[in-house]
């Protein structure tokens, strides 16, 4: 039984093209008291400033990370992983949410999740780019009220490299989500935050690894 996640989402399935990736509505995945709540506890300190200078295969980024579970299970330092965070997290790494993951991109489902906390401020971006072999889907999870697709921020799904070949958009609302599969093809980006954002993106980001 799901502690916070609903399972609302559990019959919908990926859109094909250009590669699986499903969005799911604010409501659809949590309810929004719980969105709220958990936007409102989302931490600001225990961030590392990651910028394009810091670079992995082609790609070029900038904004604040903060692991929360790795990819071999173990969990960070998260004094902040109580109450609604911590049921989160719970459900996240349970097998239930792999196989649910697994039937909507029908996949096999991942031997382990890693967690990561991200923030977005004004003026940052995450190029075009597909992810590593070993990250078998990757799952963000949105807690910005009152977000507008106006200020950036937003996940576009691109059927190639270059940052004009939109064919989906994402706007990271209170309560949104987005999943991705890994392949070849699986080409996307996040839009820079505008500055005329004082709070910034936040996220939680999920990936799906093999052993």
């Amino acid at each position: 039984m799901m502690l916070v996640l609903k399972d609302r989402w559990r019959t919908r399935t990926a859109r094909p093209y250009p590669y699986p990736w499903l969005s799911t509505a604010p409501g659809e995945l949590f309810g929004q008291e719980a969105a709220a709540q958990l936007a409102a506890t989302f931490p600001d300190e225990g961030f590392v400033r990651r910028d394009e200078a810091h670079r992995r295969e082609g790609k070029s980024y900038r904004n604040f990370s903060r692991p929360v579970v790795s990819g071999q299970g173990d969990e960070a330092e998260n004094g902040f992983l109580t109450g609604l965070w911590a049921d989160l997290v719970t459900d996240l790494r349970s097998p239930e949410y792999r196989e649910w993951v697994a039937a909507a991109l029908s996949q096999d489902p991942v031997d382990e999740v890693e967690l990561r906390l991200v923030r977005h401020a004004p003026g940052d971006w995450l190029g075009p780019h597909t992810d590593r072999d070993d990250k078998v889907f990757s799952h963000i999870l949105y807690f910005n009220p009152g977000w507008r697709a106006e200020w950036g921020g937003c996940v576009e799904i691109l059927d190639g490299p270059q940052a004009t070949s939109v064919t989906g958009r994402v706007v990271p609302e209170l309560g949104a989500s987005v999943l991705l599969a890994q392949a070849a093809n699986s080409w996307h980006q996040v839009t820079a935050v505008s500055s005329a954002v004082t709070t910034g993106r936040k996220s939680l980001l999920v990936h799906g690894l093999r052993g």
